[in-house]
């Protein structure tokens, strides 16, 4: 017998009632499905992956980022894998490390949107930002193009849509201390993923400051960021490298980065959620005009542009996301009034905010299950490298991803033959030109002082790079990608050949190793 519509209004209305219980539950069911498999299956971007294990295998070996390695991304990026990789294997690295930030972020997010959103818009903006977190793909690419590769990207998006979210004045007022702690824990995050994301979150927080409503809690997130980043930088030792490799990167990269194509190019792939912002955003401000607003909104556009022009997606500007969220919000809080416009009365401005949210929420609801499924049942094959078999490369209809993976496999384990061959083997290693994966699948010590991520015109370009005489200081032999016209590998190669012997030359690779003499 069907059930009565008070009875179904009844439960629906119990549902909505406790919002943030439902956003917490999102968020620990997202982690368990990622965590407990304990694999990571990847249909690309080995490359990817392999770099950010290299960073966890280091801080495992006791290196510490920005002090011991040259890197451009924050110490979280490397510590929250190593966690992972020391908890469950390198299996589990990727899926731990994300499970935990989901954990960790799930109180923060139910607190933010729950303070100051209908539990409608709540709701629909909560599965929005789990799901981009949890999904182990790139923002922008197909569902099926599983890796983690860029996770730092999806959690500086998250973590900055939440603090916008929160131009909105809470609902109700005797929140401060719960907005500071939410605030600064957002800023802190940021600051420590990556300095493009530090930044914003610090305009962001000196925007808020300006809302004389919200200046009491703005004021003390930012001094508790600002306090935890001071303890953080005296306890982890690796402030300075990091504020340089992020100066180097910038120098490298420029202000906008890319030719003009490229970056008009960043701006059509999301032409279409900038018009669904300028359509509820317009809507906001004709029902009730704010100058703040505007600018706000005008903000979230370019800033959010700025943000992803440095990062390597093509699609997903989560700051317009979250100012739809805001537009919608001030909506919401008016209600419909004695003459509510076309489209811009409560249940339109939720409409487009869903419209805008929804096409993401299953792309990547879909590929988090494909994961699930891929995990559990063991798809793919293993990677053939030592103490890696929890990592498995899948073909999920990606037959182009796959085989051209399995050839870049087929170099990694001929590198890894040809290092096991030597006698004796490596003190400390280095690889220009490629990932390393050779150094945790070997149990070698990956050489100080080098810089793991070589791209060019991204995190090093021709007058902005690590002097050779720093960055192979430490290392007894170097492995180089052979072939091809590398700029990073002309960079760095006449060093090279100056200052190691060429020992072993394979089909895919050099190996270049210093006289025992010649080692400090």
């Amino acid at each position: 017998m069907a059930q009565p519509l008070a009875s179904r209004s009844a439960a629906v209305e119990g549902i909505l009632s406790r919002p943030g219980r439902l956003i917490i539950g999102m968020a620990v069911l997202a982690a368990l499905l990622l965590v407990l498999p304990g694999r990571t299956v990847a249909t690309r971007g080995l490359d990817e992956l392999f770099y950010i294990l290299d960073g966890a295998n280091r801080v495992l070996s006791g290196q510490v980022p920005g002090r011991d390695f040259i890197t451009a991304q924050g110490p979280l990026v490397h510590y929250l894998p190593a966690l992972g990789a020391w908890l469950g294997g390198w299996g589990a690295a990727l899926p731990v490390a994300v499970g935990v930030v989901l954990v960790l972020l799930a109180p923060v997010m139910a607190h933010v949107l729950t303070s100051r959103l209908d539990p409608v818009l709540a709701l629909l903006s909560a599965a929005f930002l789990v799901l981009v977190l949890a999904a182990p793909m790139n923002l922008g690419e197909p569902m099926t193009a599983l890796s983690f590769a860029q996770f730092h990207n999806r959690i500086g998006w998250v973590a900055l849509a939440l603090l916008l979210a929160m131009v909105l004045p809470p609902l109700q007022s005797g929140k401060d201390r719960r907005d500071a702690a939410a605030a600064a824990v957002l800023a802190f995050a940021m600051i420590h993923v990556r300095l493009t994301y530090g930044l914003a979150a610090v305009a962001v927080l000196a925007f808020i400051l300006c809302d004389r409503r919200q200046r009491g809690w703005a004021a003390l997130a930012l001094l508790g960021a600002a306090l935890g980043t001071l303890v953080t930088a005296l306890i982890w030792g690796g402030l300075p490298g990091y504020l340089q490799a992020t100066t180097t990167a910038w120098g490298a990269g420029g202000l906008l980065r890319g030719s003009w194509g490229d970056i008009i190019d960043h701006a059509l792939v999301s032409f279409t959620d900038y018009v669904l912002l300028g359509l509820i955003a317009g809507i906001s401000l004709w029902r009730r005009w704010s100058l703040r607003y505007a600018l706000f909104f005008i903000l979230c556009a370019l800033g959010g542009f700025w943000i992803i022009n440095h990062n390597e997606q093509r699609w997903g500007i989560l700051a317009l996301h979250a100012a739809a969220i805001v537009a919608a919000g001030r909506i919401l809080r008016e209600g419909d009034g004695p003459r509510p416009p076309i489209l811009g009365n409560s249940a339109g401005a939720t409409l487009l905010v869903l419209v805008m949210m929804l096409p993401t929420i299953l792309h990547n609801g879909i590929a988090l299950g494909l994961h699930v499924t891929a995990a559990v049942t063991g798809a793919g094959r293993p990677l053939p490298l030592p103490g890696m078999e929890g990592v498995r490369l899948a073909d999920i209809w990606t037959g182009g991803d796959f085989g051209g993976a399995n050839r870049y496999l087929g170099t990694v384990e001929e590198g890894i033959r040809a290092l096991s061959a030597l006698d004796p083997q490596p003190e400390s290693l280095a690889v220009l030109g490629a990932a390393d994966p050779f150094s945790a699948a070997l149990g070698l010590r990956p050489a100080k002082g080098f810089m793991p991520v070589m791209r060019w015109l991204n995190t090093l370009g021709p007058t902005d790079h690590p002097a050779p005489e720093a960055l192979f200081a430490d290392a007894e032999v170097v492995l180089v990608r052979a072939g091809g016209s590398d700029p990073v590998r002309a960079l760095y190669m006449p060093f090279v050949e100056g200052n190691f012997t060429l020992i072993r030359q394979t089909e895919f690779w050099q190996i270049h190793r210093r006289a025992p003499a010649a080692r400090p």
